[in-house]
């Protein structure tokens, strides 16, 4: 008579989530769930581009797989025949490549999948209520405050998935276990600007965004780098070390940062790294950085993937849209201008043509943050273990591609 292994049998599932990049990082809280978990698996990331290249050099185990925007019903279909092996198939992108593949997936070859939830309805309904209230009536204080952020939504369908798959015995706690999104940086990668970063105390600037109206104006940046000045200059410094500026982005965001340079009286060191890192260097960089001013884009979710505290400005959008800083040490910053949330998406134009949403916000609250997260620095750094079984596996990366927007 044969003996049943005490040993876990191995799970075999998928994760669909290829765009936008703040939501492919935010669906790294699905690997962090996967982890916690007696349960050895076999994890397969559908996806594309920079973002898909970081998902495989964060998580050396987790196989990746692509899948373009141009691909053939002929080039979907190997994907699918790739994917036949699974147990479950994970839809975070919830669009229509994705529902065709997830249900020629079960149709051919038998493998359920779960879709995540995107809370439309929700969010259509404030974007309504803003059109209709205007000005007249300031933003009601649950538009601040968001029910659930979106990395939960999509945890949300793993847990179905994993419900439906598993044994109950096996499922001690999922409903209970912390998890966030998260991207493991391995120690012994060393750049010359990494090192840099490790002497002194270094605020980080993030001055772009996907789209131009998601963007705060220079004079609110200026402004809020001049309080921090000040602030710090008047408090006697930081202590051992100077202060000093850092700053991420794109090509465009380095023309911005040099721009916002020659405005401000600011004698420390500066290193403008915008347009000059690959997407994976960002977090890599990221994570030697103190804290991080931004906008509501995706180097935010960056930042607090590598447990960099942050402060997010929220203009044409707003917090309860589920993209709120997760970190208790992050704040997200905004006006209670009843105007707001302009679009799902930030890309509409300001109908009053003024950017008050972002030229209205507390300056020196949000200096105040700043300075206070750079009197504490590693003060929201999480200690984590590297998702392979040694740093000897992690594979030193190549310049990928310079930062997406």
């Amino acid at each position: 008579m044969l003996t049943p292994s005490s040993s876990p049998p191995l799970l075999r599932l998928a994760i669909y989530r290829a765009s936008s990049l703040g939501d492919v990082i935010l669906a790294t809280a699905c690997l962090d769930l996967l982890q916690h978990l007696q349960v050895p698996t076999e994890i397969t990331w559908v996806g594309r581009g920079p973002a898909l290249d970081v998902i495989a050099l964060s998580w050396p185990n987790v196989r990746t797989l692509t899948v373009n925007r141009t691909d053939s019903v002929i080039e979907l279909q190997r994907t699918i025949d790739q994917l036949r092996q699974n147990h479950l198939f994970i839809d975070l992108q919830c669009n229509l490549r994705s529902g065709w593949l997830t249900r020629n997936l079960k149709a051919m070859h038998g493998v359920p999948y779960f879709s995540a939830e995107k809370a439309q309805l929700a969010r259509s309904r404030l974007l309504v209520e803003a059109r209709v209230r205007g000005r007249r009536r300031p933003l009601p204080e649950r538009s601040l405050i968001p029910q659930r952020l979106q990395y939960d939504l999509m945890c949300d369908a793993l847990k179905l998935g994993l419900k439906h798959h598993l044994p109950a015995d096996m499922l001690d706690g999922l409903n209970t276990i912390a998890v966030r999104p998260r991207l493991p940086i391995p120690a012994d990668y060393d750049r010359p600007w990494r090192k840099e970063l490790r002497f002194g105390s270094w605020l980080g600037i993030a001055p772009g965004a996907a789209h131009p109206t998601k963007q705060a104006p220079l004079t609110t940046m200026q402004g809020i780098l001049n309080h921090v000045l000040a602030t710090n200059e008047r408090d006697g410094g930081l202590g051992p070390g100077p202060l000093g500026l850092v700053f991420y982005g794109d090509d465009t965001d380095r023309q911005t940062a040099r721009q916002l340079l020659d405005q401000l009286r600011w004698e420390g060191p500066v290193l403008n790294l915008a347009g000059r890192l690959s997407l994976w260097e960002t977090a890599v960089a990221l994570s030697e950085t103190a804290c991080l001013l931004a906008n509501d884009s995706s180097l935010g979710h960056i930042a607090e993937a590598v447990d960099t505290p942050t402060a997010i400005l929220f203009g044409p959008t707003v917090e309860a849209f589920g993209f709120a800083p997760r970190m208790k040490q992050s704040r997200a910053f905004s006006t209670l201008l009843g105007c707001r949330p302009c679009s799902k998406h930030g890309k509409v134009s300001c109908r009053y043509d003024d950017k008050l949403c972002f030229s209205a916000l507390n300056l020196d609250d949000i200096s105040s943050h700043l300075l206070g997260l750079l009197r504490n620095p590693g003060s929201g750094r999480v200690v984590t273990l590297p998702s392979s079984p040694s740093l000897s596996s992690w594979a030193v990366p190549p310049p990928i591609s310079l930062m997406p927007r």
